[in-house]
């Protein structure tokens, strides 16, 4: 169950609600409740919202787990979301400038929504501007920001959240320069470029490609597929969450590329298996990786 989903059920059941309860109060069906609590279907990000303001805590901590069980805080954040609606199936060339955070997810939505999220910041529709544009099969998401604020408080402060639509979404690329990223239940391929430090990848299905030139710590949870890192001159941590299987290897002739494995933090032998539901590869130069296994 998904960070989102869990979140949810937690809340309704310290509320003392049942589901029909909840989805009255929200305006949406008993069954949309159902299929948030038990992932078969992720809110949008305006019900993402609605749902973070019904119980006094942020979206945030829905998305992550944060204090959630708990009820958490009253959200005092400034925000601002910005939605198209989705046509056709479209690759989505994303580009994120300075920020916090940006977490990217799929939803059952037919739209493309960015949201904004920022303490001080108290109008951000001036302070950022959010492109969200089609030319042929490309779809442009971009967030920009206008220079009213400096690009050191964005990054102390602005949180971006992109919900892309599950039936429309097949490979996307982003570009951020932010502290952390977050990518939750996308069944998608996805390179990932720019500057970002830390790394949380949920309940994902695809290729994705890290090609980030800093030191990472990457945190792999219900991850399959294949997971590519691509570094030059950076040493980084990638954990794999509950001891799952993966198989590891280094691409290229040029440079040197070490591959590391510990478990639970001390160090560990080498996986033996030739398959496993997740291929991790390690490529550039002068890079470093090591594939921490969390039982």
């Amino acid at each position: 169950m998904s960070n989102v989903a869990q979140g949810i059920k937690s809340l309704r059941v310290e509320r003392g609600w049942s589901q029909e309860q909840m989805a009255e109060r929200l305006g949406v069906s008993r069954q949309a409740i159902t299929k948030w609590e038990t992932g078969a279907g992720a809110p949008d990000i305006e019900n993402l919202a609605a749902i973070a303001r019904l119980f006094g805590v942020s979206t945030d901590s829905l998305l992550f787990g944060d204090k959630v069980a708990e009820g958490g805080q009253q959200s005092d954040c400034f925000e601002s979301i910005t939605s198209v609606d989705m046509p056709a199936e479209k690759h989505y060339d994303i580009s994120v400038g300075c920020a916090r955070s940006v977490s990217l997810f799929v939803t059952d939505s037919e739209k493309v929504t960015v949201r904004l999220e920022a303490k001080s910041i108290a109008d951000l529709e001036r302070a950022f501007k959010v492109i969200l544009d089609t030319e042929g099969r490309n779809f442009e998401v971009n967030v920009q920001n206008t220079g009213i604020v400096a690009d050191v408080l964005a990054r102390k402060e602005l949180d971006v959240t992109i919900g892309l639509p599950a039936a429309y979404s097949a490979d996307a690329e982003i570009e951020l320069f932010a502290d952390e990223l977050h990518v939750e239940n996308a069944a998608l391929d996805l390179e990932v470029g720019g500057k970002v430090g830390r790394v949380w990848i949920t309940n994902t299905e695809g290729h994705i490609e890290l090609d980030v030139s800093v030191d990472m710590e990457v945190w792999a949870d219900g991850v399959t597929g294949r997971l590519d890192v691509n570094q030059v001159g950076a040493t980084s941590v990638l954990h794999i969450a509950h001891d799952a299987p993966f198989v590891a290897a280094t691409r290229g002739r040029l440079g040197k590329r070490t591959l590391r494995y510990t478990r639970n933090g001390e160090p560990a032998e080498a996986p033996t298996a030739t398959e496993a539901p997740l291929a991790i590869e390690l490529a550039g130069a002068r890079c470093e990786l090591t594939v921490d296994s969390q039982s």
